[in-house]
């Protein structure tokens, strides 16, 4: 499966979040404008896990100086949450928005970035900073909705958490949309938008898209 184009990246966020991001941007955890108050979703412990773990490219530094993305929607860690799988706390998929930015638009604005090929917590991982080796990713199963392991592939849910990974800080301009599940949080966050002085268009989500 060749390579999207354009090619989005998709943050998941916890709605109650997006009105200091709208203020102070998308910031890594290490970052002085972090948000002291975030709303964290998914595994506590993985998350605190991820902070020190070292990235396997020169002067790289440390996952926790990164903003992480996925390449596509279904991710297994948004079906942990909308399940409450796994020690991860359950949320309604609603509370949940994406954040869209264009990888062209990273690109020219000469942020800092690395992708890799699956989970980047996973010791074999293999991590990229050539937008060229965009094509070493299983494309076809990281725009599955279907990634659970097969007989055939034992690494499908790893492939499918191929992750992009933004150094330091991800600035308001360049969020392409936010997008919802329901007609009634996109009401809500288009009034912290017009609070914020901003113009991003909110979308709901097309039925099977994104969301489970």
């Amino acid at each position: 499966m060749p390579i999207p184009n354009p090619l989005y990246l998709y943050r998941m966020v916890h709605w109650e979040n997006i009105p200091y991001i709208l203020a102070h941007g998308i910031c890594c955890r290490e970052h002085n404008n972090a948000d002291p108050n975030y709303i964290n979703i998914g595994h506590n412990q993985l998350i605190a896990d991820r902070h020190d773990y070292p990235i396997n490219l020169p002067n790289a530094g440390n996952l926790g100086e990164y903003v992480p993305f996925y390449f596509a929607g279904h991710s297994p860690m948004l079906y942990l949450i909308m399940n409450g799988y796994q020690g991860v706390k359950q949320l309604p998929q609603d509370d949940i928005i994406f954040i869209v930015v264009n990888f062209e638009a990273v690109t020219n604005a000469g942020l800092e970035y690395v992708f890799t090929d699956r989970n980047a917590k996973i010791a074999i991982a293999r991590y990229f900073s050539n937008p060229a080796d965009l094509d070493e990713l299983k494309w076809e199963i990281v725009n599955s909705k279907d990634w659970k392991n097969s007989e055939e592939d034992l690494q499908r849910r790893d492939f499918k958490q191929a992750e992009f990974l933004i150094r330091r800080e991800v600035p308001i301009e360049l969020i392409y949309t936010l997008v919802v599940k329901s007609d009634e949080r996109k009401i809500e966050v288009e009034r912290s938008i017009e609070e914020a002085g901003l113009l991003i268009p909110v979308r709901v989500a097309r039925p099977g898209k994104l969301y489970y």
